[in-house]
């Protein structure tokens, strides 16, 4: 991993990439629901018309993902890296993405969708933390490294 500098008393806390695991798991799901309402209109059909239908299903379901730009998703972040220090989130260069989010910028950090971050700032505005190994437990890092640098500013 390329590690940007940081400033003088930075620590790096945590790094990371967008997850294979999380991306396949993420289309999986998106498939699934898009199969399942596709299901739900051929249930009154024929069996042999209802077996039909699957591949036809599985089709429009990548279709839909790659208009949608799901499935372009891994691809446009695949080379992305953020760094969690002790002050910010440093990200490479991404044009998603600032460069640097301070940490006492952040409002606060929501898990949905599942497989993702928002990250809520003051000024109401929001990114999405794409598709990380670990939601759950960088949701928790991101939170605790910015109340410990909240809690550093304010004597």
């Amino acid at each position: 991993m390329m590690q940007p500098k940081f400033l003088p008393g930075e620590v790096l806390l945590h790094s990371w990439t967008v997850s294979k695991h999380s991306y396949v798991v993420r289309v999986l799901v998106i498939a699934g629901i898009w199969t399942f309402i596709g299901v739900l209109g051929d249930l009154g059909k024929p069996l042999w018309l209802f077996l039909l239908g699957l591949p036809v299903s599985a089709l429009i379901v990548l279709f839909n993902m790659w208009v949608f730009g799901e499935l372009d998703l891994w691809w446009r972040h695949r080379g992305t890296q953020w760094f969690l220090t002790n002050e910010a989130i440093h990200v490479t260069e991404n044009e998603d993405f600032p460069t640097e989010i301070p940490l006492d910028e952040i409002k606060r950090v929501n898990r949905w969708p599942l497989w993702s971050l928002v990250v809520r700032f003051e000024n109401g505005t929001a990114i999405t933390l794409p598709i990380p190994q670990s939601p759950r437990a960088l949701r928790r890092r991101i939170l605790e490294a910015r109340d410990a640098y909240v809690s550093r500013l304010r004597p």
